[in-house]
């Protein structure tokens, strides 16, 4: 083989066989790029890679060549001139197609190639002849060269067309041989497709002449006759679907005469198939082609006698149901309805026997399947008019059938029926009824998710509702067919569950037919709709419910039927009805109805009933509607509310009666018809006694009492049953609770003057008995209910009095006694008490107390679970109200009072809201019930014991959450005062200021300020002062503090108001009590967790102690760390204070610089560990809180140890300032920064004080542990804390966010974590408070032994010299003096922050001169550079990825210089220029990305400096070529630092587009898309760089051997793209750049390997190397 034939494409084919599939991907594409410009070459070389014998690839690798292959041919296959290339690939594809071992996967791709290759018209011919030469006559054909000419026949169908008569004619002689079942299936599917297209051709708009059907006769014949005398007796399945489907195909094709003589045969075939089949598709489909031809080609006769086979078959076929899961199932249901309609039109007669056959006596399967061919036939119209009436005829005998899918099948049939006009009233009857019928019950459960090829089912109610609504809102030919029919259906138990659906079709036709004959009446009974009367009582008892839409349908229907009941009614009910309309609509859009809506909708239809009656105006058609409503009865068995309405109504009926027998059996069938143990039936019945009561008293009071007698317990008939099971108590306890509702409701709507007699006599006798004897729960509340009932009976007649009171309120105290009685019971209960209270004579102690008790324990803790109060709840309360009012009224002294008021106490600190506001203004109520109400004698107290305890109570109530209780408190502190008043001796008209203030903060207390409401409680607090004497001033106190525990925080904070102003207005009266009341606020600070009630309590206690500050804050200094929130607060406080905060700060600064910071202590392993000591952290805590609230900006977070993490309570923010104060601390800011800053260093490392070891004459065996909470402390960070309140002071938030962010790092503290938060915290403090600059590097230049120290103050001037000193210029001379003076540290971190403030020289620029003249710049700038070069020699000694620590110099003197370079005179760069470029060169080369970053970054700076001198000029290609690479750096940083740099050498490089590309995409915080970068740059590097072109692409060469994969990855995409955007030149040595390339495609790394396959074709045009 030719060296020329091992180039790139070839080393691309050897590359093709990779183990990663991205690299096999690449270069097929890669070879599809070169294939599109060379073809040929490519195509040539393909085939000799597959079919050399040394470089045969494996089968996946050759099926992946000939798809490239293909491609190219798609692409370029028209552009192919060379003969001999077609002719070796087709010779080779032809080979793979008819080679029998050759694998399947590389078959299919030879099949595309040859395929894409016919389907180029230059080059079908070719490909047909040689596809045809391989079909020879006796001879068996290629599997795979038959499924080719398939797949060619659909690609290219006019190039193939005229080829298919030589190949059918070839196959004719060979099918008889074939015996491979494969074959013969892709045999049939290549005819299949040979006729679709003849028979496209042939119907194309422009035919070709030489193209028809007769031409493919004689093959057709002889192909059909073969398939149906061999192929089709195939044992194969597959084989003989596919024989038959061709055999679909070939039948229109054939001539007529042998179509009629074979067709017979073929179909016979086809039915005899379905039996032995799970998939019938191609012959459902096969035999609906052979149908359509023999009908297209009138042949109808001779298939006569095939007709009922036909039909059999298919028959079998239409009752499978579709899989829509499976899609051939559903193709073959379509065919199988397809070939009934060919049928139905040809053979109708045949067709309707054979269906009505299958209807009359079949299974439910056939039914259906039956059924669906009808509704077909039907909406195809293939059918006449008489064969659909034969079938509705035989459609009604299978009405019976109740399975499921019979039912949906009939529905169809029917809706097709009805939309066609096939019926008529009376034919059509059966089948509404039948739907009615079917349209009842609930739709069936979901079991599972239908798949979304799957129709959702639905249940039979479901369907038939949807198939009613749909005739009568939308068919106009069913309006005959549902009127008045569905009237029959409304006063049916059977037909009970469809009412929904009829009553709605029913209102749409009544709005729809607005007509009727009056000369004809509609409603005329049985066996017609029903009479008016029964129509009139079912359709108002329908509309009683509101909520759903049968309501509104019977009201709609009521409306239109209106002359048909009564022309007396015609006019009042177009007024009402449409009233009564409008508000059951309302109601039925409501959510929750109220029952006193629905019970004033029951009231509007018993109106609206009374008032047709009255219209009527006839005994007997009242008398019939009462007897239509009694046989309605048992229509309501499962609908108790329709139940108990129409008893209601039954009432307003009987009323209007005249005749009392007619009365008096209705009521007794009814008592005994009712449901006892119903309470809603029991309350409809007694309004319906009570009703007729109205007007017949005397009649129903009979009654009663022959119904009490018989429901007597000890009078009922002993049965056999009642012996086994005593069930006679319990039913004559429903019909007696029943019976006493009766007696309440005879009490409230008969006439007064019948009530007196009645209740002395027969209702009080029977009320009496039933409540000894009683032994029920429902009897009890009837009760209750006839018992409020007498009482406001007897309240209301003057001085009537009630004989069996006591026995009654016993009664009543038992009742509520239980915990879970109902709340109608409690509030029936309260109401009973109150009206028994009330009468005459007075309840004695005993009585009152027991009320008193009972009432509360039964009604408050009921609050606790609700928060609003329902209408049932206000009325209980109401109720209790004026209960408690009644008996504070009986007996009016401070006894009665004080048990009052010991019981609410307790409901007045509850937890709950409604508690409390209800609790509250009981109290209020009881105590203005007193204040009125209190006589006053001689001999009687003249002092209120009880003042003291009320107003500590009252005194949280005050600021209470709740505006509520706020008012009623208040309004009870002023009662309190008042009534003490009172005792005292003061008139009840006696005006006093105090109270007068009372009563102006009660009106305004209300609103929702938090400051006016803070005002307010203060007033009160102020009068509750002035009031008190000192014995009670003690007593008050002792009892308030209680308060600061308060649950709810606005209350407790309201006691802390109150001892503000307690201790501020009479605290010097409370000296010798100060130290109890500090340690008794602590304690109970210690519990309290809400802010502004701690704050409240500690600016309470700073009030008390303002006089003993040294006491206090040595109290405050022994406290344990971390200190408590209470003393935190303390400090605060303090430092408000000026003079204060000056005292406390000298005190604290002494203690820092006098004491000891740590102490180093020996571990177990011989090293020494630094231990904090706890009186300087001591000192740190609290300095940090006395600056505290002295800060301009406060903290956004608190660190992890802060006590103001309160929970339910948010950070308050102080907007008030302290400048007094804030001016003292930034005069001494210098001195204190200065201090903190050296503590931080000092403490980095230092663990928390563990213990303090116990002195040396201590007996003691155990040390003695001070503060165990300062273990969890971190020094450091206490000490970040402290200064970050310091720069807080003075308005720096920069520095403060930063200081937060770093409190909040949970990580440990080290040196480099230290060094940038000094240096961070320098910048800043520069920036935003330059004047206190100079005093703080006074007070850092002195001598500091520790080495942590001397690295906080390196740190600091090299930040310092950095920020230009904020422009203190002599100051900065002097911080470089000391920074050179520290090259010479021993520690070398000192000596490498020296170095970096060194170079931070560079930011000195300014924009005349690059120093000031002052400075010395020919003698101390040189010493600078020459220092920072120096320090450039110092090199990476290990093998680690880390630097090492000297390496750490040379890496900041190369940053340093980085940004020192480009602000230098070029004068001073280029003595070091050569030295720095061929450092670079090395830097470049490290392992470590920083420090190729850092050269990066220098190289920047020398192109800024000395860029346009020869000296730099000289390097400037390598360089340049070295950024691009490194453009793809794996190190980020450094790909960043390039960028800048090629900005850089962008104006010396000598091309402007260049320049440009280099400003404008290469942004440093941008995403470089490098490949394409490359490509359009190196477009202007061949123009405007071409004589250095030979050089980089040398240079670039060298990285091949990079260690980096990524830097040879863009070497190769460089390198390719010079390449190609490169002339042909001779001085460019191709052939290296071909083996440098051919080497990274056996790279390790397969992103490399990627780069090289897509670089390869870069070098298209030069056709040597290819």
């Amino acid at each position: 083989m030719q060296a020329k034939d091992k180039g790139l494409v070839w080393g691309l084919l050897e590359a093709a066989g990779d183990v990663n599939d991205g690299v096999r991907q690449t270069v097929a594409s890669s070879l599809i790029t070169l294939g599109h410009q060379h073809p040929p070459l490519v195509l040539t070389a393909i085939h000799k890679f597959i079919s050399s014998p040394q470089t045969a690839p494996k089968v996946h690798v050759q099926s992946m060549l000939y798809n490239v292959a293909e491609n190219i041919i798609r692409e370029c296959g028209e552009k192919i001139n060379d003969a001999e290339v077609i002719s070796t690939w087709m010779d080779g594809a032809v080979k793979l197609l008819t080679l029998p071992s050759v694998a399947p996967d590389l078959q299919e791709a030879a099949s595309g190639f040859m395929v894409a290759l016919g389907s180029c018209p230059v080059h079908c011919n070719a490909v047909m002849e040689c596809l045809v030469a391989q079909i020879q006559t006796g001879m068996l054909p290629s599997q795979s060269v038959i499924e080719t000419l398939g797949a060619l026949a659909a690609g290219n169908v006019t190039g193939t067309v005229p080829y298919y008569k030589i190949i059918l004619g070839l196959l004719v002689g060979c099918l008889p041989a074939v015996k491979q079942e494969s074959l013969k299936n892709a045999i049939c599917v290549m005819i299949n497709k040979f006729t679709e297209a003849i028979l496209e051709a042939v119907e194309n708009k422009e035919p070709d002449p030489n193209i028809s059907l007769e031409s493919y006769v004689t093959e057709s014949a002889a192909i059909f006759e073969l398939l149906v005398n061999l192929w089709i007796k195939n044992s194969t399945t597959s084989v003989r679907h596919e024989a038959i489907l061709c055999l679909g195909h070939l039948s229109h094709l054939l001539p007529t005469d042998k179509l009629e003589e074979l067709a017979g045969l073929v179909v016979t075939t086809i039915l005899s198939m379905y039996r032995k089949t799970s998939c019938p598709y191609n012959l459902t489909f096969s035999l609906a082609l052979i149908m359509d031809a023999l009908i297209k080609k009138k042949i109808t006769e001779g298939m006569r006698f095939h007709v009922d086979h036909l039909l059999s078959s298919l028959f079998t076929q239409v009752c499978v149901s579709p899989n829509y899961t499976e899609p051939f199932t559903v193709k073959n249901h379509y065919e199988v309805l397809r070939c009934y309609e060919l049928l139905g039109g040809q053979y109708p007669e045949n067709v309707v026997a054979h269906l009505l056959l299958r209807l009359e006596n079949a299974s439910y399967q056939q039914r259906v399947g039956s059924l669906m061919v009808i509704k077909h036939l039907i909406n195809s119209k293939t059918l006449s008019a008489e064969n659909v009436a034969s079938l509705t005829t035989t459609l009604i005998s299978i009405l019976h059938d109740p399975n499921s899918k019979v039912v949906k099948s009939v529905t169809q049939v029917i809706v097709a029926l009805c939309h066609n006009n096939h019926l008529t009233p009376q034919s059509g009857a059966p089948f509404i009824t039948y739907l009615v019928k079917h349209s009842a019950g609930l739709p069936s459960p979901q079991t599972r998710r239908p798949s979304l090829a799957e129709p959702e089912e639905e249940s039979v109610p479901v369907v038939c509702r949807r198939v009613l609504h749909l005739l009568a809102t939308t068919v106009e030919a069913a309006f005959p067919l549902l009127w008045p029919l569905l009237l029959t259906f409304v006063c049916t138990t059977e037909h009970e569950a469809s009412l929904p659906t009829t009553m709605g079709c029913l209102a749409h036709l009544a709005k729809t037919i607005s007509e009727f004959n009056e000369q004809e009446p509609l409603l005329v009974g049985s066996p017609g709709p029903p009479t008016s009367p029964v129509l009139l009582s079912r359709l108002l008892v329908l509309s009683c419910t509101p909520g759903n839409d049968v309501g509104v349908s019977a009201l709609t229907l009521l409306q239109g039927l209106a002359s048909q009941v009564s022309p007396r009614v015609v006019e009042p009910w177009e007024k009402d009805l449409p009233q009564l309309l409008a508000t059951l609509q309302d109601l039925t859009e409501k959510v929750d109805l109220e029952p006193s809506a629905i019970q004033m909708w029951h009231e509007s239809l018993r109106d609206f009933l009374s008032d047709t009656i009255t219209n009527i105006d006839s005994e007997e058609y009242t008398m019939n509607l009462g007897k239509a409503q009694m046989e309605q009865l048992h229509l309501y068995e499962k609908q108790p509310s329709q139940l108990c309405f129409l008893m209601s109504l039954i009432g307003i009926t009987l009323k209007q009666s005249t005749s009392k027998t007619f009365i008096a059996t209705n009521l007794t069938t009814l008592f005994n018809a009712m449901n006892h143990k119903s309470p809603s039936e029991r309350e409809n019945f007694a309004l319906c006694v009570g009703t007729v009561a109205a007007v017949h008293g005397q009649l129903v009071l009979t009654h009663i009492d022959m119904w009490l007698k018989a429901a007597d317990p000890a009078k009922k008939p002993i049965s056999f049953f009642s012996l086994i099971k005593d069930t006679r108590a319990e039913e004559c306890s429903w019909t007696r609770a029943t019976l006493v509702q009766c007696l309440g409701q005879v009490a409230a709507l008969t006439p007064s003057e019948a009530d007196q007699n009645w209740v002395e006599g027969p209702i009080m006798l029977h009320l009496l008995n039933i409540i000894n004897s009683n032994k029920s729960d429902n009897v009890n509340e009837a009760v209750l209910h006839t018992v409020s009932s007498i009482a406001r009976a007897r309240i209301s007649q003057q001085g009537i009095s009630l004989r069996q009171r006591p026995l009654l309120i016993t009664h009543l105290i038992n009742t509520i006694k239980p915990d879970n009685i109902p709340i109608h019971v409690l509030a029936s209960t309260f109401q009973a008490l109150r009206n028994l209270v009330a009468l005459e004579p007075e309840l004695n102690v005993e009585e009152r107390t027991i009320i008193l008790q009972s009432v509360l324990a039964a009604f408050m803790p009921r609050l606790a679970h609700v928060e609003i109060m329902d209408p049932l709840l206000i009325k209980c309360f109401a109720q209790l109200g004026v209960l408690m009012r009644t008996i504070i009224q009986k007996d009016t002294n401070p006894a009665t009072l004080d048990d009052v008021t010991t019981l609410l106490q307790s409901w007045t600190v509850s937890p709950t809201d409604l508690i409390r506001i209800k609790s509250v203004e009981l109290l209020h109520t009881t105590l203005k019930t007193y204040y009125d109400h209190v006589t006053f004698t001689v001999e009687g107290p003249t002092n209120f014991n009880q003042t003291c305890q009320l107003l500590a109570f009252l005194v949280p109530r005050v600021t209470d959450p709740s505006p509520l209780v706020r008012t009623q408190a208040v309004g009870s502190v002023y009662m309190v005062l008042r009534i003490a008043g009172r005792y005292t001796g003061l008139t009840p008209d006696h005006q006093d200021k105090d109270l007068n203030t009372i009563k102006a903060v009660e009106e305004q207390i209300s609103g929702d300020d938090p400051r006016k409401i803070d005002a307010l409680a203060e007033d009160v607090a102020q009068v509750i002062s002035n009031k008190l004497s000192f014995v009670q001033l003690r007593s008050f106190l002792s009892c308030v503090v209680v308060g600061l525990q308060d649950r709810l925080p606005a209350s407790s904070a309201g006691v802390a108001l109150t001892l503000i102003s307690v201790f501020t207005l009479r605290g010097h009266q409370l000296h010798q009590h100060i130290k109890e009341l500090l340690e008794l606020v602590y304690n109970r600070l210690e519990k309290v967790r809400d802010r502004e009630t701690r704050q409240r309590a500690v600016e309470a206690v700073t009030r008390l102690s303002s006089h003993n500050l040294n006491q206090v804050l040595d109290v405050l200094l022994i406290y344990p760390l971390p200190y408590d929130k209470g003393v935190c607060e303390t400090w605060h406080h303090i430092g408000r204070d000026p003079m204060l905060c000056s005292a406390a700060l000298s005190f604290l600064i002494q203690v820092l610089e006098r004491t000891q910071l740590f102490s180093e202590q020996p571990t177990t392993t011989e090293a020494t560990v630094k231990i904090a000591t706890i009186p300087p952290l001591a000192a740190i805590s609290g300095l940090c809180e006395l600056l505290h609230d002295l800060r301009v900006v406060k903290e956004r977070e608190s660190s992890e140890d802060s006590w103001e993490k309160v929970e339910n309570s948010p950070r308050e923010e102080h907007p008030q300032m302290w400048p007094a104060s804030q001016e003292i601390i930034i005069d001494n800011f210098p001195s204190l920064a200065s201090l903190l800053l050296l503590l931080y260093g000092s403490y980095v490392g230092v663990m928390a004080p563990l213990h303090q070891t116990s002195s040396a004459n201590s007996k003691s065996a155990f040390n003695f542990i001070p503060n165990r909470g300062a273990t969890t402390l971190v020094p450091s960070k206490i000490v970040l804390t402290c200064l970050q309140a310091l720069i807080d002071v003075i308005d720096c938030a920069s520095i403060s966010n930063l200081l937060a962010a770093k409190i909040r790092d949970e990580s440990d503290e080290n040196m480099e974590i230290h060094l940038l938060t000094v240096s961070e915290t320098i910048a800043m403090l520069v920036h935003e408070s330059p004047k206190h600059i100079e005093k703080l590097v006074s007070c850092l230049d002195r001598q500091h032994p520790y080495e942590m120290q001397r690295m906080t103050v390196a740190a600091v001037f090299a930040q310092l010299t950095a920020e230009k000193c904020g422009g203190n210029y002599e100051l900065l001379e002097k911080i470089i003096d000391c920074l050179l003076g520290r090259l010479n540290d021993r520690s070398v971190h000192v000596r490498r922050l020296a170095v970096r403030g060194l170079s931070n020289f560079a930011h000195l620029q300014n924009d005349q001169c690059y120093f000031p003249q002052w400075f010395s710049v020919s003698e101390k700038l040189k010493e600078i550079i020459a220092a920072m070069v120096g320090a450039t020699d110092q090199r990476d000694t290990g093998s680690s990825e880390e630097l090492s620590v000297e390496s750490q110099v040379a890496l900041e003197a190369l940053r340093g210089l980085a940004a020192l370079l480009p602000r230098l005179p070029q004068e001073t760069v280029l003595q070091h220029t050569p030295t720095l470029l061929i450092r670079i060169r090395l830097f470049s080369e490290k392992t470590s990305g920083e420090v190729r970053e850092a050269g990066l970054g220098v190289l920047r700076g020398l192109a800024a400096a000395v860029g346009s001198s020869e000296e730099f000029r000289e390097h400037l290609h390598l360089h340049l070529l070295a950024a691009l690479i490194h453009l793809a750096d794996p190190h980020p940083p450094t790909v960043v630092m390039c960028k800048s740099a090629l900005q850089a050498l962008g104006p010396h490089v000598g091309s402007k587009d260049m320049n440009a590309m280099f400003q404008t995409h290469l942004i440093p915080s941008g995403q470089l898309n490098y490949h394409q970068f490359i490509v359009d740059l190196t477009k202007f590097m061949v123009l405007d760089l071409k004589d250095h072109i030979g050089f980089f692409i040398q240079a670039t060469s060298s990285y091949f051997k990079s260690p980096e994969p990524s830097l040879r990855k863009a070497a190769a995409l460089l390198i390719g793209n010079l390449v190609y955007h490169c002339e042909q030149r001779e001085d460019l040595n191709i052939s290296s750049v071909s083996h440098g390339l051919l080497y990274l495609m056996r790279d390790p790394d397969a992103s490399v390997r990627t780069a090289a396959a897509i670089a390869i074709p870069l070098l298209f045009r030069h056709t040597q190397v290819l």
